[in-house]
């Protein structure tokens, strides 16, 4: 891993591009490093957007903030809590890795993705530009979306400088119950609902929230028990495969593995099984998030819109 730089402006950024430009180096952006997806990247420069620590504008009325990509998630849902607002993902690193790797959410029925959250950007290219794409509405619609492109790319396209996020309402209380019936929960139209494997066994976890009355009429219509909070969800394994699969089809797929999660709804599924990687076999999607090998491919599939992009957004190819 290459020794790591903290600019705590755009112009150092850019300037650190330009002379990569000239110099042929190879660039790899990066937030705190604690979430790092696939093998370790072969750069001659790390960029860690840790200073870039500013919330610049929180505005209640119109649910939206305005935030630099280097600010801690978690910080930012301590200010949004007082003023009763919530970004409904939960992700304890830096809000650019939070939309760069973009990874389903736990209220994946509700709000799946945290690229539906991004109403804009200010964002850096493999040229050393800075561009400003998007606005603060969700209707927004003039030109090609760039700042949504970069969600779910790990800064392999470009870096996010500052990232327009939508907000919600927070609710009085989010609870959740280990449940039976998928179908009948359903209609109860929770936030989400998580696929837990452990040897074989699979556990079925609603997540609702709203009011507390509201709650707890759930709990007796259904005669669950809910509980405060979100059901755990970390895989504590050597490697981990993130497998997509069709919406709704989550149940299914984790049901041939021994240990993993599945997010109904998201079309995504985390599981420890290396059998996860026959699958490519099929050109169904595996990506080894943890513990990819040195001489192993992590990402499997390399869409043509991915290359359209990487050509476009950096021509250099100074991204790793």
């Amino acid at each position: 891993m290459c020794d790591i730089e903290y600019p705590d402006n755009y112009e150092k950024l850019s300037e650190v591009i330009g002379e990569a430009i000239k110099r042929k180096l190879k660039v790899h952006i990066m937030g705190y490093g604690n979430h790092h997806i696939g093998k370790l990247p072969k750069a001659d420069i790390c960029i860690s957007t840790k200073k870039l620590d500013r919330i610049l504008e929180i505005r209640e009325a119109d649910l939206y903030a305005i935030v630099q990509s280097g600010v801690d998630s978690l910080k930012l849902q301590e200010e949004l809590e007082k003023k009763n607002l919530l970004l409904p993902f939960v992700y304890d690193g830096s809000v650019g890795g939070l939309f760069g790797r973009n990874y389903p959410s736990l209220y994946s029925i509700w709000f799946p993705y945290p690229k539906d959250f991004v109403l804009g950007a200010k964002i850096l290219t493999g040229e050393g530009t800075v561009v400003k794409s998007g606005g603060v509405t969700p209707k927004f619609s003039s030109g090609y979306k760039i700042w949504k492109s970069l969600s779910g790319s790990l800064g392999l396209l470009g870096a996010y400088l500052e990232i327009i996020v939508r907000l919600i309402p927070k609710p009085e209380k989010i609870m959740y119950a280990e449940i039976n019936d998928v179908d009948k929960v359903l209609n109860e139209r929770p936030w989400g609902i998580l696929f837990s494997a452990d040897s074989g066994e699979i556990k079925k976890y609603a997540i609702f929230a709203g009011f507390q009355d509201y709650l707890r009429s759930v709990e007796k219509e259904y005669n669950i028990s809910l509980v405060d909070g979100i059901p755990s969800h970390d895989l504590q394994c050597e490697r981990i495969f993130g497998i997509t699969t069709y919406r709704g089809g989550e149940l299914d797929l984790i049901k041939s593995f021994s240990t993993g999660i599945g997010y109904f709804g998201s079309g995504y599924v985390k599981v420890c099984d290396e059998k996860a990687l026959e699958l490519r076999r099929s050109n169904i999607s595996v990506v080894v998030e943890k513990g990819c090998k040195e001489d192993e491919d992590c990402f499997g599939i390399e869409s043509e819109a991915y290359k359209i992009l990487k050509n476009a957004l950096d021509p250099y190819g100074i991204f790793v």
